[in-house]
């Protein structure tokens, strides 16, 4: 408990010491900022402590901690000489109820998934163990860059700018790496929650000709939307273990035509006693299935947020939702109104924005890239779509054209995108990735009940709102504009697509790796491009639910904002600036959910798996504002039947998405009644599980620095767990995981190898040549080590040799079955 209090306090105050900054950056905002004040002044107290670290000057200690705190808190009082205290407190105390219901929305929901998480704390399974190996490799490191806890003698590869943020409050507070854990997964749902209601509010109350009193209030449908609604796999899961569209065929066996067209993994086998056991979940996250040309089917990721939090990962999608919404209020105070004349960037572009403007959005985008690097470009090409269709809607007659549209676009996109990764630039120079260009999406099609049981709560509030929308301001030209603009883009995505393809089937043979063409088809189990090809366009032609639903959003969004000279409209007429702005997000969700379509990034995978996981889940954050807003504008101005029809369907619609996370809780946390009582440290079942070891890891974390070895295995295992749970690195950890990270294995099979030799080698020389290799410090000796490194296992003859150990090294640590050695 006072480690909940000690983090929030922490935050409030971070947020109240940056709140001046934020009043005076985004002055363009009915609440000028102070709901992402805490998720700003986190962003600039991490960037200055890890800039200042990788370049030596502080140290990561608690005094480094304060002293870019003090810098941070040096600016805020700048701004606030600037804006004068009056004017400050006037503001403040005119705006209350916004402040008030702010505070409250953040105290609740921090402490609401606090108690989640104290009912389900175990750090265990999935990616959990690697983050906390981050979180606790981070507090262990004394300079930046942290080292690697699974790969000894390298820095972390990998965007953890997340994980040092964690680290820096829980040294602050003195919390434990398994309670930071917990905490952190708390902090950024409550973080979420109170940017995506600044964000709905300041979109509800900036136009003043639709500004209502109840704003405040109604903003809260902001946060409801984006992180409780969950997709329609729980209700329809539910209608399934109650056996609703089976019954018994001829031969007595249930069959389902429904069940089977829908396609849903485990939905299409008839409903068992155990419907609802304890993974299932998880099944609401696989709901596409990518189907090869022989029709095996892989499995696609598509998480949402309420899954995420109720799994409890801490991976980088999720720390970086925060900041993602501050990204967008940044997007949306600039378009509000852009600053004059500007300034000119490196004598290039000039642009109407102010320097401060640019710099601290170039800082939020360049930790898009540290915080979830995929993230980068798509947030970097909103304030750019922002900047651009701002400049559009104020235009005159005369100068509106595509050109321009173009140019604007650009530029602010190259230079916050050059200057972002400027700001972060020791980042990228440690940086290695799995990525490898992009692959053209041939037959892998999304079909259209797929997306629909996905984003379905969404389409519907947000296809009502445009059609409100379009009766207010649609006409016959702007539906030829908006049909022709949504052909022409799925006409140039499938262009490239085809042109990707030509590349790769005229490509070389690459060194080593034999002809592209050649690893392309046999990815994908395909004889030939021709018979690939046709099978894409049989599959397009049979499943086109997702494309006239995608084609229909894009046609409506463009023929509502384009404007040319047949198109223009009275004063009174035009879109208000949350309306459009509203409409640009809705386009960008439906670009990122129709690009997976026709290409996707090449990784180790080979599929769209984290294609469509990433660009689908910013589609999600996007959509769930503009669902939540359209709500509220439909029932503002909506009358009688109308309102009163739409209240009704939307009820309906959220009752269907509200099934999995009623359930979802209920069995994640065993109905609230945890079999090991509550608590916030995760690495108490650890400790319960694993008693020798956990005590082995909490020595090695007060031991003086120094590389462990100990057994190594793939990803997913309970191996590495002494780095895991200490902090220091470990020779090798999770194999798979350290590929993916380096985008190569050149550094795995040769640890893998090295260890089994150190532990199975009776030769004592050939044991220290390993162990000064990798400058081994502790050598860990336990029932896993035994388990792993048995006769003939693990490249182990004769199984594992300890009584060198014990002739060679002295015995530091016992605990049990588990024994430390010392080499120094």
């Amino acid at each position: 408990m006072s480690h909940f209090i000690f983090w929030y306090l922490t935050v409030t105050i971070l947020g109240l010491v940056t709140f001046p900054l934020a009043y005076q950056l985004l002055k363009h905002l009915p609440d000028r900022g102070y709901t992402i004040a805490r998720v700003l002044g986190l962003l600039i107290w991490g960037y200055i402590f890890w800039l200042l670290g990788m370049t030596g000057i502080l140290h990561n200690n608690t005094g480094g901690l304060l002293f870019a705190f003090g810098i941070l808190l040096s600016v805020s009082v700048w701004a606030t000489l600037k804006i004068g205290w009056d004017k400050l407190l006037s503001w403040l105390k005119a705006h209350l109820k916004v402040i008030i219901t702010s505070e409250i929305l953040f105290a609740l929901a921090f402490a609401a998934w606090a108690f989640v998480r104290a009912n389900n704390p175990d750090i265990m399974g999935t990616e959990k163990p690697m983050e906390l190996a981050f979180i606790n490799a981070i507090l262990r490191s004394e300079i930046f860059p942290p080292h690697d806890p699974w790969l000894s003698g390298y820095s972390i590869s990998y965007y953890y700018f997340g994980y040092v943020m964690v680290a820096m409050l829980a040294k602050l507070t003195a919390t434990t790496g398994g309670v930071a854990f917990n905490l952190a997964v708390s902090l950024v749902f409550a973080l979420a929650a109170l940017d995506i209601y600044g964000l709905v509010y300041n979109l509800l109350t900036s136009n003043q000709r639709e500004e209502q009193p109840s704003a405040f209030l109604a903003a809260l449908l902001g946060p409801f939307f984006t992180l409780i609604v969950s997709n329609w796999e729980g209700f329809l899961h539910y209608i399934h273990s109650r056996g609703v569209f089976w019954k018994a065929g001829a031969s007595g066996q249930m069959t389902s035509g429904f069940w089977k067209w829908l396609g849903v993994w485990d939905l299409v086998s008839p409903p068992t006693e155990n419907e609802f056991g304890h993974w299932w979940w998880w099944r609401a996250s696989r709901i596409i299935q990518d189907v090869d040309f022989t029709g095996y089917e892989k499995e696609v990721i598509s998480e949402f947020p309420f899954f995420s939090y109720l799994l409890g990962d801490l991976h980088p999608h999720v720390l970086a939702m925060p900041f993602v919404f501050l990204c967008l209020a940044l997007a949306f105070n600039l378009f509000r109104k852009q600053e004059g004349q500007g300034f000119r960037w490196l004598g290039l572009f000039q642009l109407r924005l102010s320097p401060l403007a640019f710099g601290v959005s170039a800082l939020a985008l360049g930790g898009m890239s540290f915080l979830n690097t995929w993230d980068f470009p798509i947030y970097v090409s909103v304030l750019a779509g922002a900047y651009a269709l701002q400049n559009l809607l104020n235009a005159d007659a005369e100068q509106i054209n595509i050109k321009t549209m173009l140019g604007d676009f650009l530029s602010l996109g190259i230079a916050l995108g050059i200057t972002g990764i400027a700001l972060y630039l020791p980042f990228y120079l440690g940086f290695a990735s799995q990525a490898g260009g992009f692959i053209p999406n041939v037959i892998y099609v999304t079909r259209g009940a797929h997306l629909w049981i996905i984003f379905g709560p969404f389409f519907i509030p947000i296809f009502w709102y445009l059609f409100w929308l379009w009766k207010k301001h649609g006409n016959a030209s702007r539906l030829r504009t908006g049909l022709s603009w949504s052909l022409g883009i799925i006409g140039a995505l499938f262009s490239l697509m085809l042109l990707v393809l030509l590349i790769i089937a005229i490509l070389p043979p690459l060194p080593g790796k034999g002809y592209l063409r050649e690893i392309f088809l046999t990815s994908l189990a395909a004889p030939n491009f021709g018979d690939l090809i046709l099978e894409g366009f049989v599959r397009r032609g049979m499943w086109m639910g997702a494309w006239f639903t995608l084609m229909l959003l894009i046609a409506l969004v463009i023929g509502l904002l384009w404007k040319h000279k047949n198109h223009l409209l009275e004063e009174t007429q035009k879109l208000a600036p949350s309306h459009a702005f509203v409409l640009l997000l809705t386009l960008w969700g439906a670009l990122l959910v129709l690009g997976p379509e026709f290409i996707f990034l090449r990784d180790l995978f080979g599929y769209r798996i984290n294609t469509i996981f990433k660009f689908y889940y910013q589609a999600w954050l996007l959509w769930s504002i503009v669902a939540a807003y359209g709500s509220v504008i439909l029932i503002r101005k909506l009358r009688d039947i109308p309102v009163a029809i739409f209240i009704g369907v939307l009820l309906i619609v959220l009752g269907m998405a509200l099934v999995y996370p009623v359930k979802g809780l209920w069995k994640k946390t065993n109905g609230f009644s945890p079999f090991e009582g509550r608590t916030l440290d995760g690495a108490a079942y650890f400790e319960r599980t694993s008693p020798d070891d956990a005590s082995a890891a909490q020595w090695l974390s007060q031991a003086p620095f120094g590389v462990i070895a100990e057994a190594t295995g793939g990803s997913y295992t309970s191996s590495a767990r002494m780095a895991t749970y200490s902090g220091l690195p470990t020779v090798l950890g999770w194999d798979f995981h350290e590929i993916q990270w380096r985008g190569n294995g050149d550094q795995v099979t040769p640890r893998q190898n090295d260890l089994a030799t150190l532990y199975c080698s009776r030769d004592w020389n050939t044991t220290q040549e390993i162990i000064q290799r990798y400058n081994i410090h502790y050598i860990v000796v336990g029932q896993l080590e035994y388990n792993t490194y048995q006769p003939g296992e693990s490249n182990c003859t004769n199984g594992l040799r300890e009584a060198k150990f014990d002739q060679n090294l002295v015995v530091v640590a016992r605990f049990g079955q588990t024994v430390i050695y010392s080499t120094k």
